[in-house]
Order: C-alpha cells, then structure tokens, then sequence
C-alpha cells in the first residue's frame, strides 16, 4: 500500500469534487442517486464506494487521484481490509440487544472517514471520503495528546 500521503492534503480542486456521469457506468440507479446525494450533501469529497458480501465486493466508486496513487494489486488488499473492517461489526451484537440495529459505524483516521453501513448480516456498502473536519473527535484526541 502507498506509505506516504499526497503532499497536498487540502480539499480537493472543484474540478475533482465533481463526479462525472462516466465515472458511474454501470452502477445501479439506486445505487448512483446515493453516490450523488453523498457527494452532493457532504463536505468532505468522496473518495470510494464498494459494496460487499461476504464471499464477493463491487468498487462503485473510485475518485480518479486515489485511484491513481494505488497500483491494481494495493487497490484490491485496500477494498478487502475496509471489507474485513465491515464485516467484524455485525447489524445485531447479543450484549447490545436493547441499543437496536447498527446503522452505520464510522472511523477517523488522520486524512480519511471510513463510513460503514451494513445491510444484511454479511453484507453492507462502505464510503470513504477526504477528512477534513471531526470536531469530536478532534477535541477529544487533543485532551487525550
């Protein structure tokens, strides 16, 4: 996997904030109107979308720089780490019985939110997009430095 982040760790261009129709041939309707509305309502730019099951993944959604910074081999060990990530919190955990379904986990790493969002028992759909502010997490983290 790349060690090293990209030297500008700014918001992205306008020019790349925007997801062109081509990039979402092929994906389902449903699906594109959720990638639209993502990158529509979020400050944060999109930076990929798959969706998983447990045996089989789609990536729906590759941001052009991410994808050029990955070669084939770290885009796919990428994709199935996020997935193992899904995958290890269940929608329903028996010592949790009365706080309900999980809906969505989220992690904040130093440049990226990976967002969760399990379906079924084996199967959910992961986001990941540019970090760019985390007020909790962030002020818990500076009185924990």
């Amino acid at each position: 996997m790349a060690d090293t982040p990209p030297d500008d760790l700014d918001a992205p261009s306008d020019e790349m904030a925007a997801i062109d129709e081509g990039e979402l041939d092929g994906v389902d309707e449903d699906v594109r109107d959720l990638i639209d509305d993502l990158q529509a309502e979020s400050d944060a730019s999109l930076r990929s979308a798959i969706r998983y099951t447990a045996d089989d993944y789609d990536v729906l959604f590759l941001r052009e720089d991410v994808a050029e910074t990955l070669s084939t081999a770290e885009r796919e060990e990428r994709a199935e780490t996020l997935i193992m990530k899904g995958l290890s919190d269940p929608p329903q955990e028996g010592a949790l019985f009365d706080f309900g379904t999980l809906d969505a986990t989220m992690r904040f790493y130093d440049n990226v939110l990976v967002s969760h969002f399990p379906y079924r028992e084996w199967s959910g759909i992961v986001f990941t997009f540019d970090r760019t502010e985390a007020p909790l997490v962030d002020l818990v983290h500076e009185h924990l430095e």
